[in-house]
C-alpha cells in the first residue's frame, strides 16, 4: 500500500463527490484500486480518471471520502483488474448511476483515440448527475423525469441501431447489467460489448471469494471487465 494526497475535491452534491489525487496512478479505464481511509476501512472504487475517484455516501466510509478536505492522505492498494478494450471508430458507452465512474475514465481515452462516442446515461433523479460536464454527445434519462427524459436506460438503448458502432461499453447496477445482456444477445451484438461488472469485494486480488460470480468468474481478477462473449450463459 502507497499513500497519496487529496488535491482537489470536486463536490456534486452532498452525496457525491470526485477526489482528485495529487498524483497519476499508472492505470487503464476499466481497473479499480482498493482505498484505505485511515481509521475506517478499506473499500473498492473504480478510477474516474488515472488520478481520481468518484464516490457516492453509501456508508461510514464513503460518507467521509465525501466529505474529505483537500490536503489530506488516503491508502492506495492496486490499480487492479482487467480493463476496457479501446477503439478508434464509433463506441456506446451505456452507463447507470455510479456507473459512469470507469466510463468516464474510458470517454477521456476514446476521446484521445479519435474514437466517435455516444454515451447514455441513466439515474434515478438530477441529484444522482456527475462526470457529464465534459461529454459532448450524452443523452441522459431519469426515472423521475427531473433531467434528461422520463425514463431509464432501457427507454435509452432501445432508440439506437446498436449495429452501428463497433464497440459498446457497459457499467450500471447488475439489474440493468442483466437487461442489457440479455438486449444484446436478442440483437446480436454482445460480441462487441464489454462490461463493467459490479460486486461485493473484500481482498481485490481473488482470494476471499466474495465476488464470485455464477459462472465462477471473479469479478476482482477475472473482471470487473468481462467480454460479452463470457457473459452468453449467464
Amino acid at each position: 500500500m502507497f499513500s497519496v494526497r487529496v488535491k482537489k475535491v470536486k463536490r456534486y452534491n452532498k452525496s457525491i463527490s470526485t477526489i482528485i489525487f495529487d498524483k497519476e496512478l499508472r492505470s487503464y479505464p476499466g481497473q479499480f484500486i482498493m482505498l484505505n481511509v485511515f481509521g475506517l476501512e478499506e473499500i473498492p472504487l473504480s478510477l474516474s480518471s488515472p488520478n481520481s475517484v468518484t464516490v457516492k455516501a453509501v456508508g461510514e466510509t464513503t460518507q467521509y471520502l465525501v466529505n474529505i478536505k483537500e490536503g489530506e492522505f488516503v491508502g492506495v492498494k492496486g490499480p487492479y483488474g482487467n480493463m476496457f478494450s479501446l477503439t478508434n471508430g464509433r463506441a456506446l458507452l451505456v452507463a447507470g448511476g455510479m456507473g459512469i465512474a470507469p466510463l468516464h475514465y474510458l470517454y477521456l481515452r476514446l476521446e484521445e483515440c479519435g474514437a466517435d462516442v455516444r454515451f447514455l446515461f441513466g439515474v434515478k433523479s438530477q441529484e444522482d448527475i456527475c462526470l457529464t460536464e465534459n461529454i459532448k454527445d450524452i443523452v441522459i434519462a431519469s426515472e423521475d423525469g427531473s433531467v434528461g427524459i422520463r425514463g431509464t436506460v432501457k427507454d435509452l438503448i432501445i432508440r439506437e441501431n446498436l449495429e452501428e458502432f463497433d464497440k459498446i461499453y457497459v457499467c450500471g447496477p447488475k439489474a440493468m447489467t442483466k437487461f442489457l445482456i440479455s438486449y444484446f444477445k436478442e440483437k446480436g451484438v454482445i460480441d462487441k460489448a464489454e462490461f463493467s461488472l459490479t460486486g461485493y469485494m473484500r481482498c481485490g486480488f481473488g482470494v476471499c471469494g466474495s465476488c464470485v460470480l455464477e459462472n465462477g468468474l471473479r469479478v476482482c481478477v477475472d473482471g470487473p471487465v468481462v467480454r460479452g462473449k463470457e457473459l452468453k450463459d449467464i
